[in-house]
């Protein structure tokens, strides 16, 4: 929703703000696109909800320009977080399952969070509560929390740690 400007601004009376951003005080709608005019700016509705609503003197082109660049900023600064898997099985060496605990410590470093998932093949199917005790042996190996508890989906179960 684009702000309206110059004749769009149905108020009989707004707040106006000036071209260096100094208040100008309550003033008629006509008075105001005079002004705007006369400094070969346009008027801007800022804030339509206020009583009367907040109109500034600026250039249309300008005011747009510093509205792009505030949402890239926000954007840039805003963390995404991503999940990441992390594969395991039943019979994992020692070395294997310590190696899997520092990729998933790195993850969880940059704010990630890891999906711990142990496939169980053939007759391992019998004994998912064996998958569920790696899984937290996992977590408290990571020393992390699990945000999911263990879950079954077909031959796979998974858990999701924070």
């Amino acid at each position: 929703m684009s702000p309206r400007i110059n004749d769009q601004i149905n108020s009989p009376e707004v707040f106006l703000i000036g071209l260096n951003g100094e208040s100008l005080g309550v003033v008629s709608r006509d008075q105001a696109i005079y002004l705007a005019f006369e400094y070969n700016t346009d008027l801007i509705e800022i804030n339509p909800k206020a009583a009367p609503p907040v109109c500034k003197l600026i250039d249309y082109g300008k005011f747009l320009y510093n509205q792009q660049k505030k949402i890239s900023k926000q954007k840039t600064h805003s963390k995404t977080t991503s999940l990441k898997e992390i594969r395991i099985s039943l019979n994992i060496d020692k070395h294997d399952f310590e190696t899997k605990i520092k990729k998933a410590q790195k993850f969880i470093e940059k704010g990630n969070k890891v999906k711990v998932t142990v496939i169980l093949k053939g007759r391992q199917n019998i004994y998912p509560q064996k998958a569920h005790e790696q899984i937290k042996n996992f977590a408290t190996s990571l020393g992390a929390q699990l945000e999911q508890n263990p879950t079954r989906l077909g031959n796979r179960i998974s858990a999701i740690i924070k």
